[in-house]
């Protein structure tokens, strides 16, 4: 998997490095600081990749969402279930 980095200024959604280059010439900038992205452990919530919203364990995937899909084609966690990321002090420098 891609590295992940949220922008500078932006704390709730982070991108790998090939979609921060596409914002970067959509909006014409030359260079961006990003910051890595860690992997969440240990906490009640997960990032629902089919309708990108946060949802909390055991609460919203299941029976109740039209959506769900068991990830090995029975039961248990959704193939939508996706892992939630912080921003780390760890910075970089990406360029065009």
């Amino acid at each position: 998997m891609d590295k992940l980095y949220f922008r500078e200024h932006e704390d709730e959604k982070c991108y790998n490095e090939k979609a921060l280059k596409i914002m970067m010439k959509k909006f014409g900038c030359k260079q961006q600081k990003v910051f890595e992205a860690k992997r969440m452990t240990h906490h009640d919530y997960f990032f629902c990749k089919e309708f990108g919203e946060i949802g909390e364990v055991g609460e919203s995937c299941g029976k109740e969402c039209p959506k769900y899909i068991p990830n090995n084609g029975k039961n248990g966690r959704c193939k939508h279930y996706g892992y939630l990321y912080e921003k780390t002090e760890k910075s970089k420098i990406i360029k065009l």
